[in-house]
Order: structure tokens, then C-alpha cells, then sequence
């Protein structure tokens, strides 16, 4: 995986949250020269900074990893991870694989067969 990628989504989901590269360091218990050094390809990360990255910026490895940022929100206008929290990490890997095959059949309508 290419750490610029993977820098340029921890950053646009960090200002998507509003949040400074302090802030984000502050909640990942990493410093800011680390993270900024981590958006900007200055070095690579560690699995523990990663998890920590994900946790700060209430994503997945996913997100960070592969750039799909889709975040559906429930009746009460919660987004889908924070009304999920009750659930079992086997019930969110089942949830997010039918978002994905969702996000692809609302794409390829006349594939989505293949994929079942």
C-alpha cells in the first residue's frame, strides 16, 4: 500500500472531523510531528499507530487503507459505526461487506448478480 494514499486519507478524514494534526495526536496518544509525518509520507506506520489513527478518527483500517469513506446514518441521525457499538465485531464485518455490495450494485446495477 502506498503510504501516500494512505497519509492523504488520514488527513481528509481528519478535516473532515474538523480536527488538527494536534488534536489527532492528542486522542492517538502519538505526537503531532509523528502524524504529520505519517500524512506526508515522511515515514511508515505501525500497526499500533495505525489502530490508534483509526480509533482518534472513528474509522476502520479500511477507511484508512482503501480511501472508502461511506458513513449512512440511522433515523436518529447517528452515523452507522456510533448505532452499531452493541454489536459483535463478527455482526460489523457482516454489515460493512453489505454496505460494500451495495455501494457496487448501486453502481453496477446489471452486474450485481455476479457478485451473489
Amino acid at each position: 500500500m502506498k503510504s501516500k494514499m494512505i497519509g492523504n486519507n488520514i488527513k481528509r478524514r481528519r478535516k473532515e472531523l474538523n480536527m488538527t494534526q494536534a488534536e489527532l495526536a492528542e486522542r492517538a496518544q502519538i505526537s503531532d510531528v509523528h502524524i504529520s509525518h505519517i500524512e506526508t509520507a515522511k515515514v511508515a506506520m505501525s500497526l499500533e499507530s495505525l489502530l490508534a489513527i483509526c480509533k482518534a478518527l472513528r474509522t476502520t483500517p479500511n477507511d484508512i487503507l482503501l480511501g472508502e469513506y461511506y458513513y449512512p446514518v440511522d433515523e436518529n441521525g447517528e452515523m452507522f459505526h456510533e448505532s452499531s457499538e452493541e454489536l459483535d465485531y463478527d455482526d460489523k464485518v457482516l454489515l460493512q461487506q453489505i454496505a460494500r455490495l451495495l455501494k457496487i450494485r448501486h453502481k453496477n446495477k446489471d452486474d450485481f448478480s455476479n457478485l451473489l
